[in-house]
């Protein structure tokens, strides 16, 4: 397993479900289950590598702006959420935040946010693990969580955050402009 096999299943997952968390979550475990457990380990390192890649302040800007705020979980959740999309997506939003705009995000009726998030992916190593393994989390220490905190690589919802830091939510319009039009925060 390497960034490109990571990034074929990712893409191959959006292909497939959309923007629709549940069609890519099966999509994903799919795939994985059909690795081996060294690979499903590598997987869960390269997604906790991206994750932390995805850990940006312009990044908690866009995800502020198109939730209607954040917090540490949902931060955590929307960097899932960003990666699930695909390696395009997620290159062009590291680049520049504000190419979330042009997505077709969709949003949830009941309350008029947008659906930004996919913690399911946090699990999806572990299940597959357990599948193909036939081990129980209880049981063992090598799943591939456990095994990426060990490397220092999962650190659930906190963060070290990279680039310039924003304290209030007027400064949004300036970080993410087009977000903030679409999602009509002023």
């Amino acid at each position: 397993m390497d960034t490109t096999h990571f990034w074929k299943i990712m893409d191959n997952a959006f292909n497939i479900g959309g923007f629709e968390n549940s069609l890519r979550e099966d999509a994903i475990l799919k795939q994985l289950i059909s690795l081996t457990p060294s690979q499903i380990q590598d997987f869960e390192i390269i997604f906790q590598q991206m994750n932390q890649k995805a850990s940006t302040w312009g990044n908690f800007a866009a995800n502020t702006v198109i939730m209607g705020g954040s917090t540490d979980d949902g931060f955590y959740y929307f960097r899932c959420w960003l990666i699930s999309l695909g390696q395009k997506n997620f290159e062009e939003t590291l680049k520049n935040p504000d190419y979330l705009a042009t997505l077709d995000i969709p949003v949830e009726k009941s309350h008029g946010l947008a659906m930004a998030e996919f913690e399911e992916l946090i699990s999806l190593s572990d299940q597959a693990y357990e599948k193909v393994t036939g081990k129980k989390p209880e049981s063992d220490t090598t799943f591939p969580r456990d095994n990426a905190q060990r490397l220092g690589l999962f650190y659930d919802s906190g963060t070290t955050m990279k680039g310039v830091e924003w304290v209030q939510n007027d400064e949004l319009p300036k970080i993410v402009p087009n977000l903030c039009k679409k999602y009509e925060v002023e």
